[in-house]
């Protein structure tokens, strides 16, 4: 009788501790799949404003090109300024249509201003 008292004890425990163990763990795992979720909304929203980005980029970059471009000459500090925002734009995964008035600009007559040294 002592011996079956003591292994329903040692059962009763048991089964507790493994209850408790598979609850923390489900657990654990919604807590997992949440920040799964979330992360993967952040990166939703980081790609959305990747793109708006780059489009504001590409209408500034048009802009200024058609503007640069149909001036006789440029002036040095916005002519690098022009390319480098080119560059960046390229860097951050831009399509083509920048391009061709990249390579352009470097057929632009340049005023030196002195403010480059």
């Amino acid at each position: 009788m002592e011996q079956t008292a003591i292994n329903t004890t040692i059962t009763f425990i048991v089964s507790g501790i493994l209850g408790y163990c598979i609850s923390v763990i489900k657990n654990y795992k919604k807590r997992l799949e949440s920040k799964k979720i979330e992360e993967k909304q952040i990166l939703e929203e980081f790609q959305k404003l990747k793109e708006t980005q780059l489009m504001d980029m590409r209408n500034d970059l048009s802009n200024k090109f058609f503007i640069y471009d149909a001036l006789e000459i440029v002036e040095d500090y916005l002519v690098i300024s022009f390319r480098e925002k080119c560059e960046k734009y390229f860097e951050m995964g831009g399509n083509n249509w920048i391009h061709p008035m990249y390579d352009k600009s470097f057929k632009w007559k340049i005023k030196p201003t002195g403010y480059l040294k």
